[in-house]
């Protein structure tokens, strides 16, 4: 009896296969999944190698809840067949409506093949289960635009980058054409950078928790207002990071400009992609506005049909340049004719060109025919160039000579207007007298700064005295 109980102790082990089937891990796709998307689960199964016998394994499946309120989300049949020792991976899908924390149970079911051992048995069935927690989080189609205006030069190869502080030909990933649309990665991508007429640098990044599909890219341009010589600042700050204190350019009603769309690669969430548009030729500074239209797959899949859309405004070509008369002697004789003799300087970062100084129009004013205007030429970034005008005023009507500035900048020509006070008819002289009229040095070295400022500085102050100061002047008419 003893040996009999034994025995039946024994089989009635080996066919309990309990312990023979494991779920050795549950690996979501991500541990955040966001509303609406797919999300999958792979399963790891595993047969113990200390198994008597295969096991079959029928199906695998994912449910939320326990109990009769279990809501079954994705099931996998007919897996396949387990050897002792062996795994196998089932992937699984599921997607969810709201945000918040998931606890979801992986459920397999296996059954293990009969041996043909009849102390064995005829084998039975596995039912194996695991739970895994996720944290779903809210939907969001989000793209942000950065727009960065370049000058043809900041572009270079790889070669020429460094220290150059441009931006290398391999920082961008795409290049856009000026005229024809879609994205161009050919061969000669490195080439249309460089000829780029009207180079802007536009990142695009994805700041949402879904991917942006089917992305593109437009750009709308419309001509900055400034009424010519107006120089009052009135187009306020760009969005380019720097203020435009300098008025506008002198044909600011011209047409506007339209570009693209280009197509642009999807964007996963937390990824950017920069990008380079050529605007083609500008003759105009214009507020160019990026428009980048997107869709995304969660509209798609509740059925929405319009396209979302993030823009970004930017003022191109950047105006970078900041001419300012400084240093200004104004002389005035008996019969009317005034002299003005002053530095024309730039206290910008970007280089002035064609630069053309002139009397400018003023009640009681009048240039000469001999000295309405003066051909400066080109002025660097902190550097200054002498210049010298000739007028008639009226002392009755006028108090001050307005000094027109035109100058090209990046291909945009644009016009300022600064004035010099004239001196007091009632001057220690007699009816002529001289006034010095300090500007802003700007970027200018001390070492140019001390000479004329102290000039000035003694003209103020002892009137006709100036007069042999001046004469140090640092003088360039060699432009």
């Amino acid at each position: 009896m003893a040996l009999l109980a034994l025995l039946a102790a024994v089989g009635g082990a080996a066919a309990v296969p309990d312990a023979r089937i494991a779920v050795d891990g549950v690996e979501p796709s991500t541990s955040e999944p966001v509303v609406g998307e797919r999300t999958s689960l792979n399963v790891t199964l595993s047969n113990s190698g200390g198994s008597p016998a295969a096991a079959d394994v029928r199906s695998v499946r994912v449910v939320a809840g326990a109990g009769d309120d279990a809501e079954p989300l994705d099931e996998a049949t007919a897996v396949g067949s387990l050897s002792p020792g062996d795994s196998l991976d089932v992937t699984l899908w599921t997607r969810f409506d709201e945000p918040g924390e998931r606890r979801l149970t992986v459920e397999v079911v296996a059954e293990e093949e009969a041996t043909g051992d009849e102390e064995a048995g005829e084998g039975g069935t596995v039912t194996v289960t695991r739970d895994v927690v996720l944290d779903v989080q809210p939907a969001e189609v989000t793209l942000d635009l950065r727009t960065r205006g370049l000058a043809p030069e900041d572009l270079q190869s790889d070669d020429e980058s460094e220290g150059a502080g441009g931006i290398g030909v391999s920082g961008i990933e795409g290049i856009f054409g000026g005229g024809g649309g879609g994205l161009d990665t050919g061969e000669d991508a490195e080439e249309a950078v460089r000829s780029a007429d009207s180079p802007v640098a536009v990142t695009v990044v994805n700041t949402g928790t879904t991917t942006a599909d089917r992305v593109s890219l437009t750009a709308v341009g419309e001509p900055v207002a400034g009424a010519e010589g107006s120089g009052d600042g009135t187009d306020g700050s760009d969005a380019d990071g720097g203020g435009d204190a300098n008025g506008g350019a002198d044909d600011a009603d011209g047409e506007g400009f339209e570009a693209g769309p280009y197509v642009v690669e999807d964007i996963a969430p937390g990824e950017e992609r920069e990008v380079l548009v050529d605007l083609g030729p500008l003759d105009r500074r214009s507020a160019v506005t990026f428009t980048a239209a997107f869709r995304s797959g969660l509209d798609a899949q509740a059925g929405a049909g319009a396209e979302r859309t993030a823009t970004s405004t930017l003022r191109y070509p950047a105006h970078d340049g900041a001419p300012t008369v400084t240093d200004a002697v104004v002389e005035a004789a008996g019969d009317g004719a005034v002299t003005v003799d002053a530095n024309l300087g730039n206290a910008g970062g970007g280089e002035l060109e064609g630069v053309v100084v002139s009397v400018g129009e003023a009640p009681g004013v009048e240039p000469t025919p001999a000295g309405r205007e003066y051909f400066v030429g080109a002025v660097g970034a902190g550097d200054f160039v002498a210049f010298d005008l000739r007028a008639t005023a009226n002392a009755s009507v006028a108090d001050e000579v307005p000094i027109r500035i035109a100058y090209t900048e990046r291909g945009v020509r644009y016009v300022e207007t600064e004035t010099v006070a004239l001196p007091d008819p009632d001057g220690s002289d007699g009816g002529s007298g001289t006034v010095g009229t300090l500007g802003s040095v700007g970027s200018l070295s001390p070492a140019d700064a001390i000479g004329p400022v102290g000039a000035l500085g003694a003209i103020g102050l002892v009137g006709v005295a100036g007069v042999a100061v001046a004469g140090v002047l640092v003088r360039r008419r060699d432009v």
